[in-house]
């Protein structure tokens, strides 16, 4: 119960940052022009032909297409392992999150493309960046499960880098490639990471009683336990 609440303490940390960041921008702030011009000028000052090629493909990861595959491996490969709540867990938040709230908030705040070097096309609005809330969710949750997996500490510390180089990866291919601002990858950032947390906390929750509903179904569910 106390890791619980730390968890929903975190979340609601990171929800009130994304609030700010969020407000922040809809009042043209002047940290955040600041902020924004500072980063932008010092990753695009890094574009070449070269690189651009490479990144406009590897940001895909984040993408909606990638994220939509890969999770629908993920979430039948948990019901193959008989782990029902994890699946149901894993799918629906993903689902909920980067696939539909975000995309409910895009038009809310209203904000533009940057109007700076442009290397990819998109046509929805900004804030918050889709392809750094997803990445952050699904690899995020994703790497904590094979962190629960593991049980040698090397293991469990190879996984979180990988994890952590990706999401921030994501998120700098979206400055780099002129098609958010650095605060609106901030934002799916912080929304991404108070998704995954109090998501994790509802599952913690819910385990034990939808596991005992599954058994007097005469169903075993072999999802593991956040905290063993």
């Amino acid at each position: 119960m106390i890791m619980t609440k730390k968890l929903l303490i975190t979340g609601i940390s990171f929800l009130i940052l994304y609030i700010f960041i969020a407000v922040s921008v809809m009042t043209a702030s002047v940290w955040v022009n600041h902020l924004d011009l500072y980063f932008i000028e010092a990753i695009q000052s890094t574009v070449t032909d070269s690189r651009a090629a490479v990144i406009l493909v590897m940001t895909e990861i984040g993408g909606t297409e990638a994220i939509v595959v890969l999770t629908l491996i993920v979430t039948v490969s948990l019901f193959i392992k008989k782990m029902y709540t994890a699946a149901l867990w894993f799918g629906l938040t993903i689902s909920l999150s980067p696939g539909v709230l975000v995309h409910l908030m895009k038009p809310v705040i209203g904000r533009e493309r940057p109007e700076f070097l442009r290397l990819a096309a998109e046509s929805t609005y900004s804030f918050p960046s889709g392809h750094s809330t997803a990445s952050t969710v699904f690899y995020g949750m994703l790497g904590l499960i094979l962190i629960l997996s593991v049980q040698k500490l090397w293991k469990k510390i190879i996984i979180a880098f990988i994890t952590v180089t990706i999401i921030l990866f994501v998120m700098a291919s979206r400055i780099y490639l002129g098609v958010h601002f650095p605060t609106d990858v901030l934002a799916g950032f912080s929304f991404g990471a108070a998704t995954v947390l109090l998501s994790l906390s509802l599952y913690h929750l819910a385990l034990p009683k939808f596991s005992q509903w599954l058994r007097s179904k005469d169903i075993t569910d072999k999802s593991l336990s956040l905290f063993q």
